[in-house]
């Protein structure tokens, strides 16, 4: 007797959202325009967090910094490692070379490592010689293979690292979460590619704005600092007891604020004791360090309350609207009516 026929599984196939048209307004050498080339079963984590860095930077500006566009090899959707496929914007044939500042290969665990034929032919486009090269995963492979980053030094997921340095000797490979070289830039899983591309973003915007994406996409990632851990020259460094007491004092005291001399009679040590430990732990100054704690209160408060203005400028330790209206757009690059209105 013959065996019932089981009915195929359903794939779901997701749009992300529509294409931008490419950011032309832009520095030489910036990179502003992303496409990422899907392969079956790459990782949804890996681009889904790539992405994530991308869109949040597009919500906390005035402007679109950022554009993406999903590829594949002939314009269909991927199936990714959770069993979800995503739309493809273009083919790979349709790709605009002109319209893109880096490509990025996505891979994941279940992701075939074996050339494809397609693929490397396009990496060998003298007209992408000018462009920068990413991975996420194991999507180094594919770059390895059509001869596009010789001497670069990379990183890749650890599984993959034996066999990827048997085969591509003339590559450095670091046993690193992520490696931005110059136009190359790769990364070894799904958490790795969010830190990858925010220090992508941080190198173009500058660490303040960077800070206003951590406090959204990674406020439970944070050091004894309070800070991201990714921002942090010292994440595995424990701060001095002095300097934690100082942080709870400046994070308790915001709508009225502690001057210098008081924080300094409290915790017992020099005022200039405390600028050399803010310098050397935190790479900040007292006063710098305490104005970023009010303004990310502002913003928790714009974003989370009803509050007016005018009472969350008061609450958080300003003299007047105006100025923490000034102060909140030197940080964030955005008005505070901007931030409450986007969220």
């Amino acid at each position: 007797m013959d065996e019932p026929i089981k009915p195929k599984a359903q794939l779901h196939v997701f749009p992300l959202e529509p294409v931008n048209p490419p950011v032309t307004n832009k520095l030489p050498g910036e990179l502003r325009n992303f496409s990422f080339l899907l392969q079956e079963n790459f990782s949804m984590v890996a681009l889904t967090s790539a992405l994530d860095a991308l869109r949040t930077a597009n919500l906390l500006s005035e402007e679109e910094l950022y554009t993406f566009r999903l590829v594949s090899l002939d314009g269909a959707s991927v199936c990714s490692d959770l069993g979800f496929a995503a739309m493809a914007d273009h083919s790979l044939g349709e790709l605009n070379l002109d319209h893109i500042d880096a490509f990025v290969v996505c891979g994941g665990f279940r992701v075939d490592v074996e050339p494809l034929p397609q693929l490397i032919k396009f990496l060998r486009q003298p007209g992408l010689r000018k462009k920068a090269l990413g991975s996420l995963w194991n999507g180094l492979f594919a770059l390895a293979n059509a001869g596009v980053i010789d001497g670069k030094t990379c990183a890749i997921h650890r599984d993959n690292r034996a066999s990827f340095r048997e085969s591509f000797a003339n590559i450095d490979l670091k046993d690193r979460a992520y490696i931005i070289d110059k136009q190359c830039f790769s990364c070894a899983g799904g958490n790795s590619a969010l830190d990858m591309m925010l220090e992508i973003i941080l190198e173009a915007r500058g660490k303040p704005f960077v800070r206003g994406i951590c406090d959204i996409l990674t406020c439970d990632r944070i050091n004894n600092a309070g800070e991201p851990a990714f921002l942090s020259d010292q994440a595995d460094t424990q701060l001095p007891k002095n300097l934690q007491d100082i942080i709870g004092l400046m994070e308790n005291n915001m709508e009225e604020m502690l001057s210098a001399e008081e924080i300094a009679s409290l915790v017992g040590i020099t005022r200039r004791q405390i600028e050399r430990q803010f310098q050397r732990y935190l790479g900040s100054t007292p006063t710098r360090y305490y104005l970023e704690l009010r303004l990310k209160r502002c913003h928790q408060l714009l974003t989370q309350t009803h509050l007016s203005m005018s009472d969350i400028s008061l609450a958080c330790g300003f003299v007047s609207y105006p100025h923490f209206s000034k102060c909140y757009r030197q940080y964030f690059e955005v008005t505070p009516s901007q931030t409450r209105r986007q969220s």
